[in-house]
């Protein structure tokens, strides 16, 4: 990954102007000249790999219900009017990079599967604030991609000995915010950074170094 410029990811897609976690809004953001995009999965109840942030379909789909109880046939539209996203026909479109990040848990096993399937282990980040299931799901795949997320209280809180003390192959997820803060204790991991918590890209300009990855809600 070059330190020329930053990867540029769309936050749920292009957030700021579609339906977060649609596949209007992941077109969006590679139309827009994004070079990929980050989202949310977890699984049904008969176990898909579903692209969904909250626990809840009410806030986004057309109808309510918790996911993990409900079976993908079950599940009712988005509110702009289409299914709701599998994990596997998102991997279908031309991005460079997917940050998928697991929302709840247990659910490694259906994303990993999901990306082995379609043989795309080299264009997906995985991450999730829940540290343990990227750990099992980095056990169980060595050449995966993975990075701890963390939010903003927790990442102002890490000193430099726990950083230092993470895997050298593992990537981290840190909002803009807390690296914004204390710039000198993240620049060593630059080409492991992948910030999230911005509306455009704009708003990391003033770093002292290049993240790896920026995810933004916009252009």
């Amino acid at each position: 990954m070059s330190a020329a410029r930053s990867l540029l990811l769309g936050h749920r897609g292009l957030s700021a102007k579609h339906l977060e976690n649609s596949m209007e809004a992941f077109r969006a953001a590679l139309t827009a000249g994004m070079d990929g995009f980050e989202l949310d999965v977890q699984p049904t109840r008969d176990g898909v790999c579903l692209v969904l942030h909250d626990e809840d379909l009410g806030r986004t789909a057309n109808g309510s219900g918790l996911l993990r109880q409900m079976k993908a046939a079950e599940l009712p539209a988005l509110k702009n009017g289409e299914p709701l996203p599998r994990l596997a026909d998102v991997l279908d479109l031309p991005a460079k990079l997917i940050n998928v990040e697991l929302k709840g848990e247990p659910g490694w096993q259906q994303a990993l599967a999901t990306v082995e399937a379609a043989e795309a282990l080299d264009r997906v980040l995985f991450s999730s604030f829940e540290h343990s299931e990227v750990l099992q799901l980095w056990a169980a795949c060595e050449t995966a991609r993975c990075g701890f997320l963390w939010e903003t209280d927790e990442a102002m809180d890490l000193s430099a000995e726990e950083l230092a003390d993470l895997p050298e192959a593992l990537w981290l997820h840190p909002p803009l915010k807390a690296v914004k803060a204390r710039p000198e204790l993240w620049a060593p991991y630059a080409q492991r950074l992948a910030l999230w918590g911005m509306a455009t890209p704009a708003e990391a300009a003033g770093l002292p170094f290049t993240p790896a990855v920026l995810i933004a809600d916009s252009i």
